[in-house]
């Protein structure tokens, strides 16, 4: 299979640059395995229009707008990618059924993995009682009694415990075993942010409330009416990595979505770990238009 652009990744950024390249009356293919990072959550926010709109039916709908202007979807994982030796196509995206798909360019939106704290209970809660976000969350927890549990990305943590204060004023944050400076914990406590040195053995959800929770300390069950902790961020980047793509601090290196790689592209959160879903939507929309006069500036040129 030849075509002009193969895109790794249905998530929002990927589906959003599918959309817009198939528009623009070129080949697309878009490799996914279904499994976007915010499947866990019920809601979406933040996007015009759409408050409130499960993610998983946004990007169903997204898929057949993509399938309704000619674009194809292969439901597969890609495994890599590689220099082509066909003239026309400077890519070759091997495919898990060890299909391969020709290309002109690639871009790859994969996303991230949030990894949790090792608690038990919290990841059966995750997206829908426990979240990171407040910008994504935070309106919804309102005035309530929340609590945050330290994670595996301390400086994230305690941002976010900092942050909620600006929608409630009864935060309770769980360090978990991470280590507050002096100067952190002075700050928490200036915020009426409740430090409780406690390990937290288990998290469950609460029968009385919708979206609260049950914090096992020990001795004691704690009740909060919604949760927060700080995942690490893992960028799903191995195919991007294995390709050769520069790498900086840990991340792969793109301008403007435009990797180390002539031909191969990025976009969401597989490079950039704050992006929400209107940002997604816009990252690969941009993306997209990019390669498309990247190969219209190609072909005239020819």
């Amino acid at each position: 299979m030849r075509v002009d652009v193969v895109i790794i990744g249905g998530g929002f950024a990927g589906t959003s640059a599918a959309i817009t390249l198939a528009r623009a009356n070129r080949s697309i293919v878009l490799v996914d395995s279904h499994q976007p990072r915010n499947r866990f959550s019920g809601h979406s926010h933040g996007v015009l229009g759409f408050d409130s709109a499960s993610p998983i039916q946004m990007l169903e709908s997204g898929r057949h707008e993509f399938q309704s202007f000619g674009g194809e979807i292969i439901s597969e994982t890609a495994t890599s990618l590689t220099p082509s030796e066909k003239h026309s196509c400077k890519w070759k995206t091997e495919l898990e059924s060890g299909e391969v798909v020709y290309s002109r360019h690639v871009i790859v939106a994969t996303g991230i993995t949030d990894k949790l704290p090792d608690i038990p209970g919290l990841e059966k809660l995750w997206g829908n009682r426990v979240f990171h976000c407040p910008y994504c969350h935070g309106y919804e927890v309102k005035n309530k009694n929340l609590v945050v549990i330290g994670g595996k990305n301390p400086s994230f943590t305690f941002r976010i415990a900092k942050l909620l204060t600006k929608w409630t004023d009864r935060v309770t944050f769980y360090p978990h075993g991470l280590e507050l400076s002096q100067e952190e914990k002075r700050l928490m406590e200036s915020l009426g942010i409740t430090i409780e040195p406690y390990l937290v053995q288990g998290v469950t959800a609460s029968e009385r409330s919708d979206g609260g929770v049950v914090l096992d300390v020990g001795q004691e069950k704690i009740k909060y009416e919604a949760c927060f902790t700080g995942p690490e961020f893992v960028p799903n980047d191995s195919i991007l990595k294995q390709a050769g793509c520069a790498v900086e601090h840990g991340w792969v290196k793109a301008e403007s979505g435009m990797t180390s790689l002539e031909g191969i592209w990025a976009a969401g959160n597989v490079i950039s770990s704050p992006d929400q879903v209107p940002q997604a939507l816009g990252a690969g929309a941009a993306v997209a238009v990019k390669v498309d006069q990247k190969m219209f500036d190609e072909d005239i040129s020819c």
